[in-house]
């Protein structure tokens, strides 16, 4: 199968959710409840299993706000997959990348500004 990476493109609070919108089709893959980053490209990165590999769902820097503002509530993507263990993943990865040279002083500095840590 071919590797899909899946850009977030609008996000809406709505029904006490998140409602994420990516233009490509996600049928079949389901929630991995892992998460990762790409600092280069200032991006979280959600992984979906669809059976054969992980797809790659982009929460892109114009994303964070939203994220940021409505912390804590369910995700659900396209409305068919819930984007289980998101904020236990998120909170890992934002106490990871504060103090860490690792991700990039850029990307660290956007995490701590957007996330206010």
């Amino acid at each position: 199968m071919i590797d899909l990476d899946i850009y977030v493109d609008e996000i809406k609070y709505e029904e006490k959710a998140l409602k994420c919108h990516a233009e490509q089709e996600i049928k079949g893959m389901t929630a991995a409840s892992r998460m990762i980053v790409d600092s280069d490209n200032m991006s979280f990165i959600y992984l979906l299993d669809d059976g054969e590999e992980f797809q790659r769902v982009h929460f892109v820097k114009e994303t964070w706000s939203m994220l940021n503002d409505f912390k804590d509530t369910q995700i659900v993507l396209n409305d068919e997959v819930i984007l289980t263990d998101f904020w236990e993943e998120m909170d890992f990865l934002l106490d990871n990348i504060v103090d860490n040279n690792n991700y990039g002083k850029e990307f660290e500095s956007a995490v701590r500004e957007q996330f206010g840590l």
